[in-house]
């Protein structure tokens, strides 16, 4: 171990909840750690942090539960084609990816639905104010996008601010960095990013924000009576290519 990095472990298991608890599926295979940040690529085959943490989990989940076979079940994701050249191409309906309903054994007939592929941002926004969703935190804080906080796709500003949230963590990213000897964006290091972007003032401003932010307690509503368009919205959010 280095810094807190296995250096010799295997494919960690996929873990999916059922109604029958929690299952871990996979993770055998050779001793072998990659060493390496996901890639800021449109494929999936080396940004493995959403193939493996986000698609990966769905598929296992789907095709490891009987519950799932001979009826139909609906996967509904919120891709929108306005967020890159790449989700533009996804259909609005289609065959989900696990789906076997021309198989001659265990059929699964699913479908995925992206309700709001065709949405503006505006639109969006429009539907939860209309009927008072409050936008999440970060949004709040001023992030144009959530995803994984320390998200590959981030811009200057979103580490900034990060750095100056959560320095702690930020600096851990930092020490993989020359650990790894390779960086998260390819042509410059965290610090140097993080140096070249501003801290959002929404944040800034806002410590019980902030607290908010990073807390792991569960939120008590998820309405509001005070709607108000946060900071974050209609920004660069620095989103997949």
């Amino acid at each position: 171990m280095k810094n807190g990095v296995h250096l010799s472990t295997p494919t960690a298991p996929v873990v999916f909840e059922t109604p029958d608890g929690v299952v871990r599926t996979g993770g055998q295979g050779p001793e072998g750690t990659r060493l390496r940040f996901p890639q800021v690529s449109a494929s999936l085959s080396v940004r493995w942090c959403s193939a493996s943490l986000k698609v990966d989990v769905a598929d296992r989940a789907l095709r490891g539960q009987d519950r799932f076979l001979n009826r139909r079940t609906l996967v509904v994701t919120g891709e929108r084609a306005e967020e890159s050249p790449a989700r533009a191409r996804y259909a609005a309906f289609e065959p989900h990816r696990t789906d076997t309903r021309t198989g001659t054994r265990r059929r699964r007939y699913v479908d995925h639905w992206r309700p709001v592929h065709a949405w503006s941002e505006a639109e969006v926004w429009d539907i939860l104010k209309r009927w008072r969703v409050m936008p999440a935190y970060p949004y709040q804080a001023g992030f144009s996008r959530l995803s994984c906080a320390f998200c590959i796709f981030g811009n200057a500003d979103q580490f900034a601010t990060l750095k100056w949230m959560d320095a702690n963590r930020f600096a851990k990213l930092v020490r993989y960095e020359k650990d790894f000897g390779c960086t998260i964006k390819r042509d410059r290091g965290l610090e140097q990013l993080s140096s070249e972007g501003t801290v959002f003032q929404a944040a800034r401003s806002r410590p019980d924000l902030v607290a908010a932010c990073l807390s792991d307690r569960p939120l008590q509503t998820v309405l509001t009576e005070d709607w108000i368009l946060p900071a974050g919205a209609f920004g660069t959010g620095g989103g997949p290519v």
